[in-house]
């Protein structure tokens, strides 16, 4: 029985030290969708909605990328009026609550839109794109998505192009 389980036991470390190896973790990471990150002040509602419609929207399309919203002082809540607003269009926010950026979110990004200038204390090693002409008060869901949806068939479009076959 001792045996056995020093057996197993070497099987299970040899698995893991396989599965750690960098050409292993390398064939997961480039199996994981590229990531966008949308970035609004709160990541409580342009981030949010952003985010939603990216994913609809890149999946529709084949293309394998995934979004994530964040804010860079995050609020306790997603917006009422965002939840409202995508419930009314049949989504759903995909996060319960606003979410930090961090520089990690920035490193591993393939995108990166913002809705206002990113402070100096984060870094970007992509190009970073401004939407600041989507903006955000009381009563504005449907024209702040209008406008997200305007920019986002351009970004689609070039993410498109950036992975088809030359």
């Amino acid at each position: 029985m001792k045996m056995r389980v020093q057996a197993l036991c070497a099987l299970l470390l040899l698995a893991i030290v396989h599965a750690a190896s960098p050409q292993n973790l390398q064939m997961a990471t480039a199996s994981r969708p590229r990531e966008v990150v949308f970035v609004c002040e709160h990541g409580a509602a342009l981030s949010v909605i952003s985010a939603v419609y990216f994913n609809k929207l890149a999946k529709e399309d084949h293309l394998y990328y995934h979004a994530i919203a964040r804010g860079v002082t995050p609020q306790a809540n997603v917006s009422a009026q965002a939840t409202m607003g995508l419930k009314q269009d049949g989504l759903t926010a995909e996060i319960e609550r606003p979410l930090a950026l961090s520089q990690h979110d920035l490193n591993e990004a393939a995108r990166i839109v913002t809705f206002f200038p990113i402070p100096d204390r984060y870094s970007a090693k992509v190009l970073v794109e401004q939407w600041s002409d989507v903006t955000w008060a009381p009563g504005s869901y449907q024209k702040s998505r209008d406008g997200i949806l305007k920019h986002m068939k351009d970004l689609l479009q070039k993410l498109r192009a950036q992975t088809e076959p030359r």
